[in-house]
């Protein structure tokens, strides 16, 4: 919070102080408390949190094995971005006020950026009371749906699934932030929908909203296999597209209902991340399928990929994932933890299952990050470790 000294800052940091093995814990982390001035460098801005993505990835992040990105350092801020208000600046194109975007804005209440990065912010449209406001996409949407969660589903699908209408897609993860965006522009693509997820709840509420046609609760399937379960569900035809995000007991189940000429998207394989074991990804105790020769048999492809690789067309695709929201095609949650200090319990709704869309860490609302732009502190309740806002579809 701002300190009142006028001149400085108090900002409060998640840091990485260790790799974790297996899943991550408390003891992984260290909240850490850092002074700095109250000003922006020269040619930057300086930024006060409001919200937080929290994402799968982060797992690969905190490991050494060689991935996509080079692993977070120890004692440094814990990757992730961010969305913030403009508190200071010595940039023409960032006002006080400015609401922003923030991709390596990392686990930290203020964040300051230099002239050389400022080209990587985004201003949102709510900084300008436009479109945006009202069809009212809140601000943390571009951390989800119009952020690397939705490019991940809509690059993921549309370009490596290949989808032709009249296709059945089968999706693991179908409750998460990217398996609900990746059902749903199924459906606008004329798709049949099989989800899966791990409760009758999430279930419930995939079928409900009419996100799927289909949900499977691989936890239980009422006395059937996952692999007799899905057969079912896609009438024993197969399926022409799977979306995974899960791996492990999934993708095999998957492979065993492929209809000819399938293709696989990897996406991630979330079960699998919490291996024991230093190194994910190459560690030995990662499973991979033991009937990938179903691909052969059923002339499929399988192709991992990642969403950077698109950078080109990040502005078509949110312009069409905006259109589909305006229009009602295309709904999104949000599972909000409140306070810095609960980074932990908010990661872990990831792998304990118990996040109902985007899992996002609300740092400060935003009308207290506005006060920070005049230097006025405001005093908060405090809140329960964990509680979740789940917001309404």
């Amino acid at each position: 919070m701002t300190t009142a000294n006028g001149d400085t800052l108090t900002n409060t940091r998640v840091l990485l102080i260790q790799r974790p093995r297996g899943p991550p814990k408390q003891s992984d982390f260290l909240i850490d408390h850092q002074t700095i001035p109250y000003s922006a460098p020269p040619g930057g801005v300086l930024l006060r949190t409001t919200d937080v993505s929290i994402d799968p990835a982060m797992r690969g992040w905190m490991s050494n094995a060689k991935s996509y990105l080079l692993p977070v350092k120890l004692k440094s801020v814990m990757r992730a971005s961010s969305i913030g208000r403009v508190i200071a600046s010595n940039n023409d194109t960032y006002a006080i006020g400015q609401m922003v975007k923030c991709d390596n804005g990392g686990v930290q209440t203020y964040v300051t950026i230099p002239a050389n990065e400022t080209k990587f912010l985004l201003p949102l449209p709510s900084s300008n009371h436009g479109n945006h406001v009202k069809v009212n996409i809140s601000d943390s949407a571009y951390l989800g749906v119009l952020g690397t969660t939705g490019l991940t589903a809509y690059f993921g699908f549309l370009r490596v699934g290949l989808p032709q209408r009249g296709d059945t897609v089968l999706i693991s993860g179908a409750a998460g932030a990217t398996g609900s965006v990746v059902a749903q522009i199924a459906k606008i693509m004329g798709c049949k929908v099989v989800g899966t997820a791990g409760s009758d709840t999430k279930c419930r509420w995939l079928e409900e909203n009419g996100i799927v046609d289909v949900a499977i609760n691989y936890r239980h399937a009422r006395g059937k296999s996952l692999s007799r379960s899905i057969r079912e569900a896609t009438a024993r035809k197969g399926a022409n597209i799977v979306f995974d995000n899960v791996g492990g007991p999934f993708l095999e189940a998957a492979l065993s209902n492929l209809a000819r000429g399938a293709r696989i998207v990897l996406c991630g394989a979330i079960s699998q991340y919490n291996s024991d074991g230093a190194e994910l990804f190459t560690d030995a105790q990662v499973k991979g399928p033991r009937n990938y020769m179903n691909l052969l048999v059923k002339r499929a492809s399988m192709k991992g990929f990642v969403v950077f690789d698109y950078r080109e067309g990040y502005g078509r695709a949110i312009s069409d994932l905006t259109r589909w929201i305006q229009e009602g095609r295309l709904k999104y949650s949000e599972h909000v933890v409140e306070g810095i200090e609960n980074f932990h319990s908010a990661l872990m709704t990831l792998f304990d299952g118990s996040n109902m869309g985007k899992v996002v860490l609300r740092v400060v609302d935003e009308g207290e990050a506005e006060l920070a732009t005049s230097g006025v502190s405001k005093s908060r309740k405090a809140r329960t470790p964990g509680k979740a806002i789940k917001s309404k579809l």
